[in-house]
């Protein structure tokens, strides 16, 4: 019983992103504000940062979201090259659970389902197409993890 709380929490914690397996409205975007190319390269890193960390302002007004039962993400923030998430495990019983553990194994689990769920985390063809990385901080009232997962580990 204890195993399914990483699996709950890795796969709801990625459906925030929505499955893409071609060009997204934000790709069609950039390529009409000459900031990717028709390949999904990015041209233009400066303006591309600034149109990202508008997007990640307006975003952060609906913030802190419930994922799932046990998580909620507080802050959201897109670069050129990475997104950082930051959020809160709620569940009661995942301290235990980690504790059971370990910290480290607790760790691969969250890793796994990130790369398990690569193709919801690297929502754009920009982000799958250049290097680019999911740096994520989850807290839970006794632990942090930081895990950070690049998409060359992943299988589109």
């Amino acid at each position: 019983m204890k195993f399914k709380i990483i699996p709950a929490l890795t796969v709801s914690l990625f459906s925030v992103f929505a499955m893409s397996s071609h060009a997204t409205e934000l790709d069609t975007y950039l390529i009409q504000k000459n900031l990717i190319d028709q390949n999904y390269k990015i041209k233009d890193q400066k303006n591309l940062d600034i149109i990202l960390a508008a997007l990640s302002d307006e975003d952060s007004r609906v913030y802190p979201i419930q994922i799932d039962q046990n998580t909620v993400i507080e802050q959201m923030q897109m670069s050129h090259d990475h997104i950082s998430l930051q959020g809160l495990i709620t569940s009661e019983d995942f301290d235990q659970f980690a504790k059971s553990v370990g910290k480290e194994q607790t760790q691969q689990y969250l890793i796994k389902g990130m790369i398990e769920n690569c193709h919801l985390i690297f929502e754009n063809e920009f982000q799958r197409r250049n290097p680019y990385y999911v740096k994520m901080k989850l807290s839970s009232d006794q632990k942090s993890y930081e895990i950070k997962v690049n998409n060359d580990q992943c299988k589109f």
